[in-house]
């Protein structure tokens, strides 16, 4: 777990979404140079980081320009994710609107009574949760009007339909439309899929979908074996 000033779980998770959105859109060179920065010429530590927000955001506009603001949304929707907090872009936030918006919205939400019994997914539920992550997903970080003419360029090479069985022409379609910003859609799909799937989502450096799918893929059917075992030794008892 990375520490903070405050070592709350909140801002460890700011922290890691900060060096997750930074290395996704530029490298980890990048990330590693921001913090330098801000440790030598801002005297602020990365433990720091998460109070001194509204100087970050003054520091990454100086070194990213117009930039900033799609990596500070990249940032916060890293942050929602995590948490399963719903992320609505704003052209009048900056990251420390958005982290005290979180704030607020977690300790506003109700306890969730946990489940008598979970029914996980399985692989008959995977289609479909995948078409919902590639919608859900491209919308949040477009926006609901860009993800539109997302969506319409997209179809063009394969339908939302057929989707599924025509994975390798999905796959060159997102790197068509989307070129040097691929990856961060990818990634996404691929925390979005692993939410729905009830699946831990690790973030690692150079994987495309394609391997994100085919762990999700290989880990449902581990899960279905497991039920199956289960089910017979019931069966038997």
């Amino acid at each position: 777990m990375i520490l903070t000033a405050h070592n709350d779980e909140f801002s460890a998770a700011l922290l890691e979404s900060m060096d997750e959105a930074i290395r996704s859109l530029l490298s980890q060179d990048v990330v590693d140079a921001f913090r330098s920065n801000l440790k030598n010429k801002r005297s602020i530590s990365p433990e720091e980081i998460p109070d001194n927000l509204p100087t970050i955001s003054i520091v990454l506009k100086k070194y990213f320009g117009a930039s900033a603001q799609t990596i500070e949304n990249e940032i916060a929707h890293r942050l929602y994710s995590k948490y399963g907090l719903e992320f609505q872009k704003s052209e009048y936030y900056q990251l420390a609107d958005y982290a005290e918006n979180a704030r607020n919205k977690l300790k506003s939400a109700p306890p969730k009574p946990e489940p008598a019994s979970v029914n996980l997914p399985l692989m008959d539920d995977f289609d479909p949760l995948l078409v919902e992550s590639v919608k859900e997903a491209i919308e949040d970080v477009l926006g609901k009007e860009q993800a539109k003419l997302a969506f319409r360029f997209l179809e063009r090479e394969v339908t939302f339909e057929k989707l599924p069985q025509r994975l390798p022409t999905f796959y060159l379609a997102l790197k068509k439309n989307f070129g040097k910003n691929c990856g961060t859609i990818e990634t996404a799909i691929a925390r979005k899929l692993y939410q729905k799937l009830v699946l831990e989502f690790v973030e690692t450096p150079n994987t495309e979908l394609a391997g994100y799918i085919e762990s999700a893929i290989n880990k449902l059917s581990q899960r279905e074996q497991v039920g199956f075992d289960i089910s017979t030794k019931k069966t038997a008892s």
